[in-house]
């Protein structure tokens, strides 16, 4: 491959997203008018023009952030990587006085400590300006003008520029958050695999810091999911476009509407409902969505269906595992008592503990909460609904039953024996039964330790007698057993446990018997 690509400005672009979520990405890429979406792992490959960069960053609720490739070239070591990146004219990209940061990633490459070539990459662009205008540009990991994004994969390495800037789950409206709050591109995706757009009331009996509802509204609302943000990376950029930008970012709000339905917001906890009202204030949604302090078992809902998403502790922030089956048992209860007619989803990462909710989820899709493989389950409470590991007998499904001795009419087939392996006759032909009997009683002889003094014992001849063979029978009754060996225990008087000798004893010799 050439050893640097150009990009047509503007036309190639990559976003980033969760596992589990690159397909929605590209649907909804594919809405907003992107060209040759394909998804690729935690993101999609895309092309456009400026407005569909503008348009990703401001609109798409899935995306992480969008990445725009200026150079793709092979590296297999340092002086690869500090050549290439120094053909790339770095001061046409941003000014000596912007400054800039440096992220990498590296997967199964000849370089593979991820910061040693972000560091690289820097130097080559420091070295660029210094050499072409005599000073160098400043570096700023916190809040920099232009952010470097390098990619190593297999030693192919993609050198691109973010136009996010920070991470696009910023949305700009969160100023409070509970413990272990969820990402906003998260749950914004898990709102749009359930399929819903406003259509019916939502529900949220676990709120926490109330991400999942306000998400839910800004969907609802048709409300761009940059709305609340003020910054992103590409208005630092050269040939940044500010009346184009206008002009996306106007045709987007103008979509905005009002709620059709309601959506509650509950919690159990009053410091998480404090939370969550100070988080809707900041957007402006504190007159739309309702919300309550309160247990979810109480919750009685106003219409007869509707969908509850709810994120639940994973069990890291709980102490003991019965706690966690506990509470999802009362979810469960809770479900099958209050919420019949309504499509419950829930995220966990314990595929141990979800079948304490009792009934058998429609749809299970894997998800990925940062570092922490999830399941997105889809429960679909009915009166008298299905239970775990049961069908839906309204499906008009054959149900399946457990057979019984009594009514196992299947022919040419042997029912299971339940009894004990102790009662059960072994009548198996040509096989022969286990035997625990030692194996000189399965031989009919005398163990070792009868016939020891006494070899010729079964001619009928006894050995003769003399000085020699009584020291040595002497010999083997103290222990010793002739020309074979003899591993003896002992115990060890400093710790007084049992060990084993491998010391072999041979056979002495005839002058060392003695007259």
């Amino acid at each position: 491959m050439e050893s640097l690509k150009e990009y047509v400005p503007g036309m190639d672009f990559v976003a980033k997203t969760f596992a589990g979520l690159e397909n929605m990405l590209t649907a909804e890429l594919t809405e907003l008018g992107a060209l040759d979406a394909e998804p690729i792992k935690r993101g999609v490959k895309f092309r456009g023009d400026t407005s569909m960069m503008y348009k990703a960053n401001y609109m798409a609720r899935t995306a992480i952030r969008v990445l725009k490739p200026i150079a793709v070239f092979e590296v297999n070591d340092e002086k690869d990587l500090y050549e290439h990146v120094m053909k790339i004219d770095w001061t046409k990209v941003f000014k000596l006085e912007q400054t800039f940061s440096v992220e990498a990633n590296v997967f199964h490459s000849e370089l593979t400590h991820s910061h040693f070539v972000a560091l690289k990459t820097k130097d080559a662009i420091v070295d660029q300006f210094r050499e072409v205008m005599g000073k160098r540009p400043w570096v700023n990991t916190d809040n920099p003008d232009i952010f470097v994004d390098v990619h190593l994969s297999h030693n192919i390495c993609t050198v691109s520029l973010d136009s996010s800037g920070h991470s696009l789950h910023q949305r700009g409206y969160r100023v409070a958050a509970d413990k272990a709050p969820i990402n906003e591109v998260l749950a914004a995706g898990m709102i749009r695999l359930t399929g819903w757009k406003g259509e019916t009331d939502f529900y949220d009996p676990m709120c926490g810091s109330g991400t999942i509802p306000i998400e839910a509204a800004m969907i609802a609302m048709n409300i761009p999911s940059g709305y609340y943000r003020q910054k992103f990376a590409f208005m630092n950029w050269e040939g940044y476009d500010e009346a184009l930008w206008l002009q996306v970012k106007q045709a987007a709000d103008d979509q905005m509407g009002e709620l059709k339905h309601r959506i509650f917001a509950s919690d159990r906890s009053d410091k998480a409902i404090g939370f969550t009202r100070n988080n809707l204030k900041s957007a402006g949604l504190h007159k739309d969505i309702e919300v309550s302090c309160q247990f979810f078992d109480s919750i009685k809902p106003a219409a007869g269906k509707g969908i509850i998403i709810m994120n639940p502790p994973y069990g890291m922030r709980l102490e003991e595992h019965g706690e966690l089956r506990d509470l999802y048992k009362g979810i469960g209860d809770a479900l099958k008592k209050n919420f019949t007619g309504f499509d419950a989803w829930i995220i966990t990462p314990s595929i141990d503990t979800f079948k304490f909710i009792g009934l058998r989820p429609a749809r299970r899709i894997p998800l990925y909460n940062g570092p922490i493989e999830t399941r997105f389950l889809k429960f679909e409470v009915y009166q008298g609904s299905k239970r775990y590991g049961e069908e839906n007998r309204e499906s008009g499904a054959p149900t399946r039953t457990r057979r019984t001795y009594e009514n196992d009419d299947r022919p040419n087939r042997e029912r299971r024996d339940d009894r004990p392996a102790s009662d059960k006759r072994d009548d198996r032909p040509n096989r022969e039964r286990h035997d625990d009997r030692p194996p000189f009683e399965k031989r009919g002889e005398r163990p070792a330790s009868e016939r020891r003094g006494d070899r010729s014992a079964d001619s009928g001849k006894r050995e003769k007698s003399t000085p020699e063979s009584e020291r040595r029978r002497e010999w083997e009754q103290s222990g010793h057993d002739g020309n074979r060996s003899r591993i003896r225990s002992y115990v060890s008087p400093k710790d007084g446990q049992a060990k084993k000798s491998t010391r072999k004893h041979r056979r002495p010799r005839t002058d060392e018997l003695g007259e």
